[in-house]
């Protein structure tokens, strides 16, 4: 996984690339640390550039959902297509993260 992140207007942008997978645990959870260390009262995951996610990537955004509930973020994810999009549907994470 590699991540770029923007903040503008109060609202933190991660664009996250390549894959997520079981290898990027460390990562993502740095990823959440930076976003807790922002002072935006809202994240999104960009996923545009996502080719692919596995279990271990649902369980990562599971996370991130509990982590925005615990520490007052709100978290959401855009632009998820192809298999990625298709696994979140399955998932049914689609409906508590896709606006």
């Amino acid at each position: 996984m590699r991540s770029q992140i923007n903040e503008l207007n109060g609202v933190l942008t991660a664009t996250l690339s390549d894959s997520l997978t079981f290898a990027d645990h460390g990562l993502f959870r740095k990823l959440l640390e930076d976003v807790q260390a922002s002072t935006c009262l809202q994240c999104v995951f960009n996923l545009s550039e996502l080719k692919l996610i596995d279990s271990s990537g649902l369980g990562m955004m599971m996370i991130a959902i509990e982590e925005s509930k615990k520490n007052g973020w709100k978290l959401s994810v855009a632009d998820a297509n192809g298999p990625v999009l298709q696994l979140l549907q399955l998932s049914r994470l689609d409906k508590l993260l896709m606006q």
